[in-house]
């Protein structure tokens, strides 16, 4: 009889490296969009943006009536710049945040559209790589550098889509479809691009 080696754990070795590998993709992401942030001066809709959530809420809300975009992510910023300030780092980290925190979500996103892949040892490495490409993906690091809501749209496109997915997958939906329509409405008050995700949900349904 063949008594297995107890000594052998590489299997569970192998179990960390994706943690380990997220948390420096993670890293990574969170180099590109801090590196030098606050050294250049506003440019003029990151002024508008700063100047906007300076006043109090109900003047936000009368000022964006007329703005070409929807009063979420200015409400938001108000409240940011009382706990970062008000210069060029502590309001643009509110958008670094939010691209980090989209990063962090094409992970699972990408887990549940691979998840059809025969060996599930694959799905993890093409979940992980998604989850660089968002890390390294120019337009998500620029977007994630300025004091715009475009950021802040990406991580809502991200976050309801993942919901729309957990909610077609689970036997327990309440709490999924509750996600999904808070996530898409903010996503509705922060950008009226939104309405293009939504269609692309439609075609997953």
């Amino acid at each position: 009889m063949i008594v297995p080696n107890q000594n052998v754990i590489y299997p569970r070795s192998i179990r960390w490296w994706p943690i380990l590998v997220t948390i420096l993709v993670l890293w990574l992401a969170t180099g590109l969009r801090f590196y030098q942030i606050g050294e250049q001066s506003f440019w003029n809709d990151e002024g508008n943006s700063a100047r906007l959530s300076e006043r109090a809420i109900p003047l936000i809300i009368d000022g964006t009536a007329s703005d070409i975009h929807p009063p979420l992510y200015y409400l938001l910023l108000r409240g940011w710049r009382e706990l970062l300030g008000e210069n060029e780092f502590g309001l643009r980290s509110f958008s670094a945040f939010a691209g980090i925190l989209t990063v962090a979500a094409s992970l699972p996103l990408a887990t549940l559209l691979f998840k059809q892949v025969p060996i599930k040892q694959r799905v993890v490495y093409l979940a992980i790589f998604a989850s660089f490409l968002a890390a390294v993906n120019p337009a998500l690091i620029y977007y994630s550098r300025e004091t715009r809501m475009y950021a802040m749209l990406a991580l809502l496109s991200a976050l309801s889509t993942l919901a729309l997915i957990r909610w077609l997958n689970a036997a327990q939906r309440l709490r999924w479809s509750v996600l999904y329509i808070i996530t898409a409405t903010a996503g509705l008050y922060t950008h009226y691009f939104l309405p293009a995700v939504l269609l692309l949900h439609v075609v997953i349904v």
